[in-house]
């Protein structure tokens, strides 16, 4: 909840783990927005079969003749992947200290994958031994979960730690090199076991910024993240596992699911009586849960009655509270445009989640009618499907209505609608948000402008981006403030019309003559994230500082007495933004 000037910072790092928001909502929209169904199915004592929350609903019409009646999805349990890599950048904080097994790797690796300088143009060679041996670096463990229905080049969050029992005193201020992660399991001995390598990981570290304050959790300077660090290399396995293995129904699975999803190259492939393998289609790849779902709500009937039949069943059980409404919205869309006439009828209907539902399923169905109903619904400060609303808006990637409903939102009274509008706007790539990187790949600096409620909202998971909203941005004088660790100052009387800045190299002690800076918030923020560096007239245009000392400073900017600004901090409520979170189930370890 936000409530006052800011968010507090006292949960600034419970977020989830490792693979980050992202391995969860695959999870969450595989049961869709309410998650009445979560679709989780495991082995029963007696072989194959499905847990007791499908068995529910094995007699609802959305259930039976579907695939979901005679499979269950296989590998949808985070992956888990590790990996040593080296970080750079820790001025003398760093350590020589490495096994020798370690160090042979990353040695081959680091030549496998960098190219380094030679002493052919009189430029004294730097060599992967030398790096390992420099006190500004520190071999490190690198951790994470890659999420479920991941495609080449899907993004997570990583999780990087010092080597134990080296004697690295800190990696606040580096960066980590390119290192391969390999997926891994414990052995019985004790120790682990590696495979194949899955992911790729490098960038910057980030720590928790707030990690001075009494309400805030402590930083470790020896264990940190890499925002969206992480970058799967290959798609993660997915198929569905027949309960009674056949071939003839694996085809009839295969040549259903081949003819919803037409493609270039198979997106399912019957490999035995028991297994079907699935591939994410392209135009999925940001959206797998929604393809998931999808799928196992097709139907295996050809019967060329039964489309009308089944949309009209569809229609009279969601009515019931207990019915799984979700799973039916995924019924209707997998029934395709058929099934409108009877989607349609539902929009007005009095009760809200059949209203929401229906209207859910006739927007991916490419029904107009359907986004002014759930326009409505995240309009409705007191509607309880508002968040899930805005989220299908923004999901209708080629419905110019329902960017038109999002934007509109971006002027609510609430800062958590405008952060969800805000949002589901960046994912359609919106042209009223202008955005553009700052210091290479230190973090976006985005801004929505209009007549919105002055805010300035940070991101804390995949991502390293800043978001101002509202034109006109200014910090308020006068003010002081220090960075915890000193490597800024930034001061202004009363009344003053510019900012005073000093920088310190924390690592070396050296400090910069006073710099002015604008009161405007973006070239102040681009100023203090920028690479550090000069211009052809000398004039001071990037101090280097990075994203969480940005955020720091933004933080306590906002918060100065008399400001007009809200700070905002990314705080990830999934049970309100999508419905309660389906059990994740236990880790798998298929590729």
């Amino acid at each position: 909840m936000i409530r006052g000037r800011s968010t507090t910072c006292r949960s600034f790092m419970h977020r989830p783990t490792l693979a980050g928001r992202a391995g969860v909502a695959v999870l969450v929209l595989l049961s869709g927005c309410n998650g009445v169904f979560s679709g989780k199915e495991k082995r029963g004592k007696a072989g194959l079969g499905v847990d007791a929350t499908e068995a529910a609903y094995a007699n609802s019409a959305a259930f039976r003749d579907s695939i979901a009646s005679r499979c269950y999805y296989e590998g949808l349990g985070p992956m888990r992947v590790r990996g040593y890599g080296l970080v750079v950048g820790l001025g003398r904080n760093g350590s020589r200290d490495c096994p020798k097994a370690v160090y042979d790797k990353l040695v081959q690796d680091l030549y496998k994958r960098h190219r380094f300088l030679s002493d052919e143009l009189g430029v004294p060679s730097v060599k992967p031994e030398d790096l390992i041996n420099d006190l500004d670096t520190a071999v490190v463990v690198v951790q994470a979960e890659i999420p479920p229905g991941a495609v080449v080049g899907t993004r997570f969050d990583v999780s990087v730690m010092a080597l134990p029992g080296t004697q690295t005193k800190s990696l606040v201020g580096g960066r980590l090199f390119s290192t391969d992660l390999e997926v891994f399991r414990q052995s019985a001995a004790g120790g682990t076991v590696s495979g194949q390598v899955l992911a790729r990981a490098s960038g910057p570290l980030f720590f928790n910024p707030f990690s001075d304050d009494e309400s805030s959790a402590k930083a470790n300077p020896l264990q940190a993240t890499i925002l969206g660090g992480g970058r799967a290399t290959q798609a993660r396995r997915i198929r569905l596992v027949l309960t009674q293995p056949s071939h003839p129904w694996a085809r009839r699975i295969q040549d259903r699911i081949n003819a919803r999803f037409p493609s270039a190259y198979r997106i399912a492939d019957a490999t035995s009586p028991s297994f079907v393998q699935l591939r994410i289609p392209e135009e999925y790849a940001e959206d797998a849960g929604h393809f998931l779902s999808l799928v196992r709500a097709l139907y295996l009937t050809s019967d060329p009655s039964f489309e009308a039949a089944r949309a009209r069943a569809l229609a009279e059980e969601i009515v019931s509270p207990s019915a799984p409404h979700a799973l039916i919205a995924s019924a209707w869309e997998g029934l395709g445009r058929s099934a409108l006439p009877v989607v349609t009828e539902l929009y007005a209907h009095a009760k809200n989640y059949v209203s929401f539902h229906a209207a859910v399923a006739g927007l991916r169905l490419d029904d107009h009618l359907a986004c002014d109903v759930l326009s409505a619904q995240a309009g409705d400060a007191a509607g309880e499907y508002r968040f899930p609303a805005i989220r299908a808006l923004g999901e209708a990637s080629r419905m110019g209505s329902a960017a038109v409903a999002l934007r509109k939102l971006l002027y609510d009274d609430d800062p958590r609608v405008q952060i969800a509008a805000y949002e589901a706007l960046a994912r359609r790539g919106d042209s009223s948000i202008d955005s553009r990187a700052v210091g290479g790949d230190n973090f976006t600096l985005e801004q929505v402008r209009g007549g919105v409620n002055p805010m300035v909202y940070a991101r804390r998971t995949g991502v390293r981006k800043i978001a101002l909203f509202g034109d006109d941005l200014k910090v308020q004088t006068p003010l002081f403030y220090r960075a915890p660790d000193g490597s800024v100052t930034i001061t202004a009387d009363e009344g003053a019309r510019e900012l005073t800045l000093i920088r310190t190299v924390v690592s070396s002690g050296s400090v910069s003559p006073p710099i002015t800076a604008s009161l405007e918030l973006p070239p102040l923020i681009e100023l203090l994230g920028r690479q550090a560096d000069v211009d052809q007239d000398g004039v001071v245009v990037g101090l280097g500082l990075d994203y969480a000392a940005v955020v720091r400073a933004l933080h306590h900017l906002c918060n100065v007495r008399g400001g007009n600004l809200r700070f905002v901090l990314e705080q990830p409520n999934l049970a309100e933004l999508f419905g309660p979170l389906p059990t994740a189930g236990r880790p798998e370890s298929e590729l």
